[in-house]
């Protein structure tokens, strides 16, 4: 989702550098560790946050509201996916995001999620990218052979892991690039 239809201002830690001048190089391994362990299934999120609401002298609700107050639908890319799906195609989401954000989303968007046809969070499936059963799960539950999706990701790693089941995939740039890459497979 993030970097694909939701768009941010740049990387959290970043912006934490720049608000509250404090390293990225200080804040990002509190985040990271906080989002290995939040991209479960039923994991405490409030406890396993506080490293990082303690460094940063913030609330839960605080730190949450400022994270995502950085972030906006890809309103476009929302257009296209209306008439990707006016044209047969299924669009799913694969997801490593955790509660508190993916229930933000679908709160503030939930245009989006009414135009997606599944959705799957890691913190509900327990499968985190780029870990293959990410993808086995979605190619299980249907008839469609793995050659037969086409995964779009703003991370090579997961698209490396995704192609080696023999899975079409294609790092996402823009909504232009897409638009060509699509066009080309429908006129072949």
């Amino acid at each position: 989702m993030n970097g694909v239809f939701i768009k941010d201002s740049g990387p959290l830690s970043k912006r934490i550098e720049k608000d509250f001048k404090i390293g990225a190089d200080e804040i990002y391994p509190l985040i990271k560790t906080a989002l290995k362990q939040v991209r479960v299934p039923e994991a405490n999120s409030r406890p396993i946050w506080q490293p990082v609401l303690e460094r940063l002298k913030m609330t839960y609700e605080d730190f949450f509201k400022y994270w995502f107050g950085g972030e906006s639908l890809n309103e476009e890319l929302l257009q296209y996916t209306k008439e990707l799906r006016q044209q047969g195609y299924r669009i799913i989401i694969l997801s490593n995001n955790f509660p508190e954000r993916t229930n933000n989303y679908r709160q503030l968007y939930p245009e989006l999620f009414r135009e997606i046809d599944e959705q799957y969070f890691s913190w509900e499936t327990g499968n985190i990218k780029p870990n293959p059963e990410s993808y086995t799960q979605i190619i299980e539950k249907h008839d469609y052979l793995p050659n037969e999706y086409l995964y779009f990701d703003d991370s090579e790693e997961n698209l490396a892991s995704a192609q080696k089941l023999g899975i079409n995939v294609r790092l996402y740039q823009n909504l232009q690039d897409t638009k060509k890459f699509i066009s080309t497979l429908q006129n072949v």
